[in-house]
């Protein structure tokens, strides 16, 4: 077995900002395997509860030609389960590593490492990272292959490192960049789940609020209604509702009113025409009262008496 260690220094920077960088999210580790090892589709997962994920990338294999004969592969799809754990919370952090290769053969190589971020004193961080391989080999050929294997892993090692340091320097860079946020107020959980913002209990925080310098703006803190003028809200809100709608039922009463006076009016004057005498009743009545010069039944008269 093989035993390779690597250490590095990084400047303006400590464990929890190094985890923050590399660590925390997939962007770090996304690019290097699409930058360095020309893998785009990477894909890591996210971190469980317990400090746990899983990574799956395609690795060239930079070996000799023996050893690449023998892998039979130029490239190697790996499998790679990533442990953290804080030695000291915000200050050391180590990082387990297994990859697991994924061609024929593969369980005779083993390869597992770890490495250790610490926040040192004078504000910067150190790296020690720390692989050992061994080879399930012939022993006439088990030293020359494991040398194979600590010469790439240490080359490995250095480029991810020298990666590393660089991604966080331009990350940095774009934090210290970024304006400060205000900090949110002060959120405090009750039961249930609700949660209740600090109300103002002095006077004279508002008074300071209020004496700030000319030219400066205030920075009021959200107050959340309270429950009993939501309450009183929505009750006015419902006594104005039915007070339109009882103004609205007293208009469609006046409507129908007036429509029952304008029906009366059209029942009064049907029933005050008088009926229309038949045919039999007229004659009658004009033989009785009339000369029969007048008449005009049976279309007689003036005219009837000079016809020839």
């Amino acid at each position: 077995m093989k035993e390779i260690e690597v250490t590095r220094i990084v400047n303006d920077c400590t464990a929890q900002l190094y985890f923050d960088a590399i660590y925390a999210t997939d962007a770090a580790m996304r690019t290097f395997h699409a930058k360095v090892n020309g893998d785009s589709a990477a894909v890591l997962g996210p971190w469980s509860a317990d400090g746990i994920r899983t990574a799956q990338f395609v690795m060239p294999m930079n070996v000799p030609a023996m050893l690449k004969k023998f892998i039979g592969m130029d490239s190697v799809p790996v499998v790679e389960t990533q442990k953290v754990e804080w030695l000291t919370p915000g200050k050391v952090f180590k990082l387990v590593s297994e990859p697991q290769l994924n061609f024929p053969g593969a369980n005779k190589f083993t390869t597992s490492g770890h490495l250790e971020v610490r926040s040192l004193s004078d504000g910067t961080c150190k790296i020690k990272a720390l692989v050992r391989c061994s080879a399930s080999m012939p022993w006439p050929v088990q030293a020359t292959v494991e040398g194979l294997m600590a010469t790439e892993a240490t080359q490995s090692i250095d480029t991810f490192l020298s990666f590393c340091v660089q991604y966080y320097s331009t990350w940095r860079a774009e934090q210290l960049q970024q304006p400060e946020l205000p900090a949110a107020p002060s959120v405090t959980a009750a039961a249930g789940g609700e949660q209740f913002y600090d109300a103002v209990e002095d006077e004279s925080e508002i008074r300071a609020g209020g004496e700030a310098a000319e030219g400066e703006t205030s920075v009021v803190p959200y107050q959340p209604p309270r429950l009993e003028d939501i309450i009183v809200d929505c009750l006015r809100k419902i006594q104005a509702s039915s007070a339109e709608t009882a103004q609205s039922l007293r208009n469609l009463e006046e409507l129908i009113r007036n429509m029952d006076d304008n029906m009366q009016v059209v029942r009064d004057k049907l029933v005050g025409r008088k009926p229309q005498p038949t045919a039999r009743v007229a004659a009658g009545r004009t033989s009785a009262t009339a000369p029969p010069a007048a008449s005009t039944v049976g279309g007689g008269g003036a005219g009837a008496a000079k016809a020839p």
